[in-house]
């Protein structure tokens, strides 16, 4: 009996080492959204590490990360640490599958920096995990649909010679943030929005498609700005913007 039962903590002990999170992890992601300060490109590679008393963010592209004022940097050539800061800086943490994002804010002598990837579904779950357990924050979720949200105001405009060109676009991007992101509230009154998400949809001939989108705060400044891809992929980066900053501003 005594022998069973060293056998079974030995079994329970090995799991423990194969499940437990990694003193140092480190992570494969892409730049989720980018502004007019940030020099990185959507779907740049990153590699994120995420250490017991260190993030660290090195872009394999040499150029800045969302950030702040925050330890960010240059660089000429070869890989280089774009942006860090500690575990205790971090004071909100945003998740959502649905529109495939992580976002970290974090503060740093009082001011807010924030970083929005993509990681693979495979890594997000792992992602998310291990930021709440260094930060001690509870991720807000994307995927849910809480009291409070964030209202957002849709408006698009659409040329071209194709059937598809003529359509409600809006009503599509309604649809698409009620399957990628339904945290969001999306209202007709542009008097009461918090935030405006602009579409400019071209359509000529069979190939020729083009989607330009930007989303605006409740003051009218424009906070990014994106051209290409497709209407859905548009919705989901714009998603992860509007729910780090409406969770950012409301700190």
């Amino acid at each position: 009996m005594k022998r069973l039962t060293v056998v079974v903590l030995l079994v329970l002990l090995s799991c423990v080492s194969v499940f437990a999170a990694p003193e140092n992890s480190r992570y494969k992601v892409k730049l989720k959204v980018s502004d007019r300060s940030v020099k990185a490109k959507v779907g740049d590679s990153l590699e994120l590490t995420l250490k017991s008393d260190l993030i660290t963010v090195v872009d394999k592209n040499c150029g800045e990360v969302p950030g702040i004022g925050s330890g960010q940097m240059e660089c000429s050539h070869g890989d280089v640490i774009a942006v860090q800061f500690l575990p205790s800086a971090i004071t909100d943490v945003v998740a959502g599958q649905g529109a495939s994002f992580v976002s970290i804010i974090w503060s740093v002598d009082g001011m807010k920096a924030m970083l929005i990837v993509e990681p693979n579904q495979k890594d997000f779950p792992l992602i998310v995990g291990r930021l709440e357990e260094m930060s001690g924050k509870k991720a807000v979720n994307a995927d849910t649909q809480p009291s409070n949200r964030p209202r957002v105001f849709l408006r698009s405009e659409s040329f071209g010679n194709q059937w598809n060109a003529v359509r409600n676009q809006s009503m599509e991007m309604s649809k698409d943030f009620g399957n990628a992101c339904p945290i969001v509230q999306i209202t007709i009154n542009d008097q009461k929005a918090d935030f405006t998400l602009g579409l400019n949809h071209i359509e000529r001939g069979l190939v020729i498609r083009d989607n330009q989108i930007e989303v605006y705060n409740k003051d009218g400044d424009l906070i990014s700005g994106k051209e290409g891809g497709s209407i859905m992929g548009g919705v989901k980066g714009a998603c992860a913007l509007i729910i780090t900053s409406w969770v950012a501003q409301r700190q």
